[in-house]
């Protein structure tokens, strides 16, 4: 057993290439952004509250997740076209956060997280590696799904 002094906590192993990369690598911060989205996503599932269409945002997401792992992952038609129309608007947080909703704040915070996970999806692209790994279909349907998430989360629904 290696002794602590030894080992290198600087470095791990990335699931997607199976290679050893600084822990600072974007693409280590996508992962932990995903799963603090989703992690938010299961708290505002928690509170009861549109159950079914939260139960879909977390299944988009998953699914969007799985596709590293997985580039034969895709969403459903219906999802899709769904996240398709759900074109970027303005609306107004404070009020909204003013009324005390806990689903929304959970719902807001996972959109912040989605936001910061393609953030960190774009910077990952840059290494040569990881811009051939990471599709355009994962960077544009990760961030339809930020925008109608935050849509979900003010209550301006598309139906």
């Amino acid at each position: 057993m290696p002794d602590i002094d030894e080992e290198d906590f600087t470095k791990t192993i990335c699931e997607y290439t199976g290679e050893e990369l600084p822990r600072e690598h974007p693409i280590f911060a996508y992962q932990m952004e995903m799963k603090m989205a989703q992690a938010e996503m299961g708290l505002a599932i928690a509170q009861g509250v549109r159950l079914q269409a939260t139960r879909e945002l977390l299944d988009m997401l998953d699914t969007l997740y799985q596709v590293l792992s997985d580039p034969e992952s895709k969403l459903p038609d219906a999802q899709r076209k769904m996240l398709n129309h759900a074109d970027e608007v303005w609306l107004d947080l404070k009020e909204k956060m003013s009324q005390g909703d806990k689903r929304a704040a959970h719902l807001l915070s996972s959109h912040a997280h989605m936001g910061m996970a393609l953030s960190y999806l774009l910077q990952a692209r840059k290494d040569k590696t990881f811009n051939e790994l990471i599709p355009e279909y994962l960077v544009k349907y990760l961030g339809k799904l930020s925008v109608f998430t935050y849509r979900e989360a003010i209550g301006h629904v598309m139906l």
